[in-house]
């Protein structure tokens, strides 16, 4: 509803209750309007507790003083909308909630209209601050579903200056617009990298001053130029780069299938008799080096419990490392290599997706200088429905990955997801090494209960974000929510010796 209109029907409220006058009024009197009126009367006036019906819906139930809405009560609109709190004068003034389907208002009130409240909306967040006309305006807080917070000067319900933080760290200080980095700002990096220069939607461009820190922790400051956020001492270094990765990726495109093959043929065969376990680990975004790190750390991590050599195959996107670039046909004959290799009945596969996810579900995979194609759950499911019947372990660490679960849920597989189908997961950006839910699974957790009971390796890996998550002030309902599926058939399978 729109919120200038609540604050016009309270004032109309106000007129017709003042139009009553001293005349005598009856129980369960109807205004002019055909308004109902049933409750206390003083001198002829509504008073006390009271309930005021409109034909339209519309109802008020609180407190009257001398025919005016005063003192506590509740208000709902036609569309739903319901104020409830504090009035004076027919409108709500003081300590108040209003509550609809896109937002809830929870704060101080004025002349019928929240100045400083914690809004809640339902797809982008909370705000905690001052308000004008409905909207941030003035010094606030907004935090996103992703974690994301914006601390600073709002105007027109955006931020204009300030600063964000992600995963509790300092990412940005200076101006926005649009909710983007714009203006004069600065950007806080890992290792004490610091960007500073005149930002254009999102990205540094122009003059500008890259400040490091050596292994001394002495600062180093170089002046330059920026282009599209990256740095270069000369004005064209930015074109320079561009013919530089055209011919990178050039190279790779014809060099990218003897890389895969030579992969695949690396995977040693499985031995009858015994559990082989293969892992396949994919990071999907290049354009931030956190997915590539990942999966590194992750191979070497299970490698602690599990046999690597020749049971290990990483596809990893991004212009470091020398894995090959993950995508859906390198993923899909991953698997099928896996599927000629392992044991249908002996053998695990173990998989490991690392990248963004999508409000639908699907993980991003993009190899700078590329244009690829994303991966959906769905994908997965008829991929591995061709293959024979296998034991599966699929983790997958991206926003919304909650959505895997029922597409691929079987009784032979176990599914550990980093967030549920409708909340984001943290520890993407690029001053991480590795996500939040990552790290607490295959780190601490990994360490303390080992692989052997799956269960309760995943009740660790989860208690342990969730603790970080409200560390960093995450409220609740803005919390990842791993998801777990446990197949019954594989769980006794696994338990056997």
């Amino acid at each position: 509803m729109n919120r200038r209109l609540i604050v016009a029907m309270l004032g109309l409220g106000v007129a017709l209750l003042a139009a009553c006058g001293p005349e005598q009024l009856p129980g369960d009197y109807r205004l002019p309007d055909g308004a109902v009126y049933e409750g206390e009367l003083r001198n002829d006036r509504f008073h006390g507790e009271g309930t005021l019906t409109w034909p339209d819906g519309r109802r008020y139930q609180g407190d009257f003083v001398d025919g005016v809405m005063q003192g506590q009560g509740r208000r709902r609109d036609t569309d739903g909308c319901v104020y409830e709190g504090a009035f004076v004068n027919g409108q709500p003034q003081g300590e108040g909630r209003y509550q609809c389907q896109d937002a809830t208002y929870d704060g101080t009130f004025d002349a019928g209209q929240p100045v400083r409240a914690r809004v809640t909306y339902a797809e982008s967040g909370v705000y905690e601050g001052e308000l004008r006309d409905w909207q941030p305006e003035g010094e606030g807080t907004w935090t996103t579903p992703d974690g994301g917070v914006y601390r600073g000067t709002f105007a027109d319900g955006e931020i204009v200056q300030g600063e964000y933080r992600h995963d509790g760290r300092r990412v940005y200080q200076g101006e926005f617009q649009d909710g983007l980095f714009h203006g004069e700002g600065e950007l806080f990096l890992a290792q004490g990298e610091r960007r500073r220069g005149r930002f254009r939607q999102g990205a540094l461009d122009g003059p500008g001053r890259l400040i490091t820190v050596d292994a001394e922790g002495e600062e180093n400051s170089r002046q330059g130029y920026f282009a599209n956020g990256d740095f270069f001492t000369a004005p064209d270094g930015d074109q320079q780069r561009r013919r530089q990765r055209a011919e990178r990726v050039e190279q790779r495109l014809y060099s990218e299938e003897r890389r895969l093959q030579r992969a695949l043929t690396a995977l040693v065969p499985q031995k009858p008799g015994q559990r082989d376990i293969y892992v396949l680990l994919v990071g999907g975004d290049g354009r931030q080096a956190v997915f590539q790190k990942e999966v590194e750390w992750v191979a070497e991590r299970l490698g602690a419990h599990w046999q690597s050599r020749g049971h290990v195959l990483t596809l990893a996107n991004g212009d470091q490392g020398g894995a090959p670039l993950a995508t859906r046909t390198s993923l899909h004959e991953a698997l099928t290599a896996l599927d000629g290799i392992a044991d249908p009945d002996e053998d695990l596969v173990f998989v490991h997706l690392v990248s963004h996810g999508g409000r639908d579900g699907d993980l991003v995979l993009n190899q700078p200088g590329l244009r690829l194609n994303d991966i959906g759950p769905a994908d997965l499911a008829q991929w591995l429905d061709g293959l024979r019947p296998r034991w599966l372990w699929l983790v997958v660490s991206a926003c919304y990955s909650g959505q895997w679960i029922e597409p691929l849920a079987d009784r032979r597989r176990l599914i550990f997801t980093a967030a549920a189908a409708d909340r984001t997961s943290f520890g993407c950006g690029d001053h991480s090494d590795r996500t939040w839910f990552s790290e607490a699974l295959y780190g601490e957790a990994l360490d303390r209960n080992g692989p052997g009971d799956p269960e309760a390796l995943f009740q660790a890996a989860s208690d342990q974000v969730t603790a970080l998550e409200a560390e960093q002030g995450i409220e609740a309902d803005q919390r990842s929510r791993p998801q777990v599926h446990l197949g019954k058939a594989f769980l006794d399978w696994w338990r056997q010796p």
